[in-house]
C-alpha cells in the first residue's frame, strides 16, 4: 500500500523523481570523492559536494585539479557520475515509466513521450533501448579516435586507455571535465584530437530526438517511403548550425589579431568551430579563457546563455526556445497574431512556455549574480577590474551547465562555492522540473477568464 501511494505521488509529479535522484547521486558522489583514497592531500566536503555537482550536473567547473588532485578511484568516481548526469537528463522520464510500470497509464506514458520527443515514440522499452545504442556507440567511435591520438601523443597503452575513456564520456555528455592537468590547452596546436572532441560534443548536444528522426528517415528512405522532416528537427537543427557558425565567425573577427594571430588559419577555423561548439554547454576549451577579449566574452556568454538542444546531454534555454521567440516577434512584425514559422503555426502554449523559461532564466542569473557579487569585496568599480563581468561568466557558465571559466571559480571562499553549486543544480534539475510542472499546468486549462484591460507597452 505505502509504495502504491508513493507511485501514485511520482507520477502525478515527476519533477519530484528528478530532483531526488540527482540530489541523491550528488550527494553519494560527494561522499565516495571525499575519501581519502580517492584524492591526495586535503579535499574539504565543499570541494567534494563541488566536484560531484558539477560532475553529475555534467557542467565541468572545478575547484581542484582533477589530473592532480584525484587518485584514479576518484577519476572513476567523476567518470561514472558524468555518465549518470548525461544518460539521466536524456532517459530519466523513461526510467520511470519502466520502474512504475505496473501502475502507469497509458496517459501517463504518452504524456512523458511526448515531453521527451514531438511527436508519438515507440514503446518506453524500445525507446530506451535506442537510446543506450546510441550513446555507447558514439562514445565507442570516439573512444577509438581519442585512443589513437594519445596513443600518438607518446602516452602509455594504458594512461591512452583511461585517457581516451574519459575524455570520451565527457565530451559526448558535455561535461567539461579533463584529466590532462592543463586540459586541451597542450593540444591547442593539435587538429585531430580537438576534432573528435568536438564531434563528440555535437554528438551529445544536438539531441536525440535530431538523431530518432534521422533514423527514421533513412530507414523510410530505404524503403522508398516518403518522410517529411518535423517542424521541431527544422527548427533545432537550422538554429544549432546557424549558432554554431555565427559563434565561430565572431570568434575569428575579434581574435584575428589576438589569441588566434600565432595559429595558421586552418587551425584558426578550427578553433574558432571548436569553442563555438564548446560554449554551447561542453565546456572544453584549448585556448585559457582569460585570453580572450571582452568581445569574445560576451559572444561565450549569448552562446552559453542559449545552450544544446532539447533532449541532449547539455543544458541553458535551448536553441527550439530561441527558435520561438525570434519567430514570435518576427511573426508579431509581419502583422500575424500567431506565431508562424516555416509555414506552420506554433501553439500559443509552446510560446508561453518559452517565454516563461527565458523570464524565469534571466530571473535566476540576475539573482545568482548579484549573490556572487556580495561574496567578494566591495570595491569600486573603476577597481573591480572585470570581477563584474567574471562574476556573470561564472553564473552563466554554472547555470547553463556549460563548465567554461575565466578563472573565479578556484578562488571563490565558501558561500561563492555554494552559490555556484546551487546554479549548477538548478541549472540542470530546477528548470527540468520547471518544463514539467508547466506541462502539467498546461493540460488543465482554468475554466474561467478575468475581464480584458488593456496596458502602455514599450
Amino acid at each position: 500500500m505505502e509504495w502504491r501511494r508513493i507511485n501514485r505521488r511520482f507520477e502525478r509529479h515527476p519533477a519530484r523523481m528528478v530532483i531526488y535522484s540527482f540530489a541523491l547521486a550528488d550527494f553519494i558522489g560527494a561522499l565516495a570523492l571525499w575519501l581519502p583514497f580517492s584524492h591526495y592531500g586535503r579535499l574539504s566536503f565543499i570541494d567534494a559536494l563541488f566536484t560531484s555537482t558539477s560532475a553529475i550536473c555534467v557542467t565541468g567547473l572545478t575547484v581542484v585539479n582533477t589530473a592532480l588532485d584525484f587518485s584514479l578511484w576518484g577519476k572513476i568516481v567523476i567518470l561514472i557520475l558524468m555518465q549518470l548526469g548525461g544518460l539521466g537528463v536524456m532517459t530519466f522520464s523513461i526510467f520511470i515509466a519502466l520502474g512504475f510500470k505496473q501502475s502507469w497509464s497509458f496517459s501517463s506514458r504518452l504524456s512523458i513521450q511526448e515531453s521527451f520527443l514531438p511527436h508519438f515514440t515507440p514503446e518506453p522499452r524500445t525507446l530506451l533501448f535506442t537510446i543506450f545504442i546510441y550513446t555507447f556507440a558514439a562514445e565507442g567511435l570516439i573512444f577509438l579516435g581519442l585512443w589513437l591520438c594519445f596513443l600518438r601523443a607518446h602516452f602509455s597503452v594504458g594512461q591512452a586507455f583511461f585517457q581516451a575513456l574519459f575524455h570520451a564520456v565527457s565530451a559526448f555528455c558535455n561535461a567539461g571535465f579533463s584529466t590532462l592537468p592543463q586540459g586541451l590547452v597542450a593540444f591547442q596546436h593539435a587538429y585531430a584530437l580537438p576534432f573528435l572532441i568536438m564531434l563528440a560534443i555535437l554528438l551529445g548536444n544536438t539531441g536525440f530526438p535530431i538523431v530518432y528522426e534521422l533514423w527514421v528517415y533513412f530507414r523510410k528512405r530505404w524503403r522508398h517511403k516518403r518522410w517529411r522532416f518535423s517542424l521541431h528537427f527544422r527548427l533545432t537543427l537550422g538554429t544549432h548550425l546557424l549558432l554554431v557558425f555565427l559563434g565561430a565567425l565572431a570568434f575569428l573577427w575579434f581574435e584575428r589579431n589576438g589569441v588566434l594571430s600565432p595559429f595558421p588559419w586552418p587551425l584558426k577555423i578550427l578553433t574558432a568551430l571548436f569553442h563555438s561548439v564548446s560554449a554551447r554547454t561542453a565546456g572544453f576549451n584549448t585556448i585559457d579563457i582569460a585570453r580572450f577579449s571582452e568581445h569574445s566574452i560576451y559572444i561565450f556568454i549569448a552562446l552559453m546563455f542559449v545552450g544544446a538542444c532539447p533532449g541532449s546531454t547539455g543544458g541553458g534555454i535551448k536553441t527550439t526556445t530561441l527558435a520561438v521567440l525570434w519567430f514570435t516577434a518576427l511573426s508579431r512584425l509581419r502583422g500575424f497574431h500567431q506565431t508562424i514559422a516555416l509555414k506552420r503555426t506554433i501553439p500559443m502554449d509552446l510560446v508561453g512556455k518559452a517565454v516563461t523559461l527565458v523570464i524565469i532564466s534571466l530571473l535566476v542569473i540576475m539573482t545568482f549574480h548579484f549573490f556572487i557579487t556580495l561574496t567578494e569585496p566591495n570595491l569600486p568599480f573603476y577597481k573591480s577590474e572585470h570581477q563584474f563581468l567574471a562574476a556573470l561568466f561564472e553564473v552563466v557558465s554554472a547555470l547553463g551547465t556549460v563548465g567554461l571559466s575565466t578563472g573565479l571559480t578556484p578562488h571563490l571562499n565558501l558561500w561563492g562555492k555554494i552559490c555556484i553549486i546551487l546554479a549548477m543544480f538548478v541549472g540542470r534539475v530546477g528548470l527540468l522540473s520547471l518544463l514539467s510542472f508547466l506541462a502539467e499546468a498546461g493540460k488543465e486549462p482554468r475554466p474561467y477568464r478575468y475581464v480584458e484591460e488593456k496596458v502602455m507597452v514599450g
